[in-house]
């Protein structure tokens, strides 16, 4: 498989079912999400971008129709949806939670993993796209017991990343949920958080790709490598990361803000998607 292939078999392949892609990490999750429903769109998709947890109420450019899930109308969704387009994105959401604080964005409740395989099952929706973790906007985490909440159907996990935090001092403020990182990583403060520490994360059963079902592929996205300050070095710690972690596909090295987000795609040999 050349370095192309996974990435292209994403948007390309003809599934049998709707795809679920969950996303899980540091922050760069909810512009990685819009990123790939923008994409499957463009190829004729109907997709459903939701949370598990919660997240900031995307923009109203970002989705084409928002629908508002509860127990009520959960099971005719095939009322809500029969308007819309046969190519488009739509953002399901439980509850709008308002801020006080007027600086901030407001933010929404998700729906659970058993209304995502419900809607699954209503077959409308062809891609599902799902926020299912948080990191306060930090740009690396480890999970809490409680997180995060994939949905056993899913395809593929995307674990993320900020480029930032790479080859740079551990400060415990700059990491979510830090003593639990720092247990599973085995990093002090103070230390460099480097390929040992970044490989400790990604193959730890409670570490970046918790609770990933085992037939999901999980590719690692470093966002925000234009903040780093060594670019090749990255790339070869990225190398070296998926050379020795068993349980990962492939890794991707974006700035997901930028018009042309993915930069470098690093892949192992490995079947296509839906062999």
């Amino acid at each position: 498989m050349n370095s192309r292939q996974l990435y292209s078999d994403i948007f390309e392949y003809s599934y049998n079912s709707p795809l679920v892609i969950s996303l899980v990490g540091g922050g760069g999750k909810t512009s990685t999400a819009f990123w790939l429903a923008k994409e499957f769109k463009k190829r004729g998709h109907r997709v459903c971008v939701t949370t598990t947890t919660k997240m900031y109420s995307p923009k109203k450019n970002q989705a084409d129709n928002f629908i508002k899930i509860d127990n009520s109308n959960l099971e005719s969704i095939s009322q809500l949806t029969k308007d819309l387009s046969d190519q488009s994105v739509t953002f399901c959401y439980q509850h709008l939670i308002p801020t006080n604080n007027k600086s901030e964005e407001n933010k929404v409740s998700g729906i659970t993993c058993d209304d995502i395989e419900q809607l699954k099952n209503g077959s409308y929706f062809t891609v599902f796209i799902i926020e299912a973790d948080g990191a306060k906007c930090l740009p690396i985490k480890a999970p809490d017991r409680h997180e995060p909440c994939i949905p056993i159907s899913s395809d593929m996990v995307i674990g993320v990343t900020g480029a930032e935090i790479i080859n740079t001092r551990a400060i415990p403020e700059k990491i979510h949920r830090w003593h639990l990182f720092s247990a599973l990583t085995q990093c002090s403060a103070g230390e460099l958080i480097d390929r040992r520490i970044l490989g400790n994360l990604i193959v730890h059963p409670q570490g970046l790709f918790k609770n990933a079902p085992d037939k999901a592929r999980k590719i690692w996205l470093i966002n925000k490598i234009d903040l780093t300050h060594d670019y090749t070095s990255l790339v070869k710690l990225a190398q070296q990361v998926l050379e020795q972690a068993n349980n990962l596909d492939a890794i991707w090295l974006a700035t997901m803000n930028s018009q042309a987000p993915i930069k470098e795609r690093l892949v192992k040999q490995k079947l296509p998607i839906g062999n």
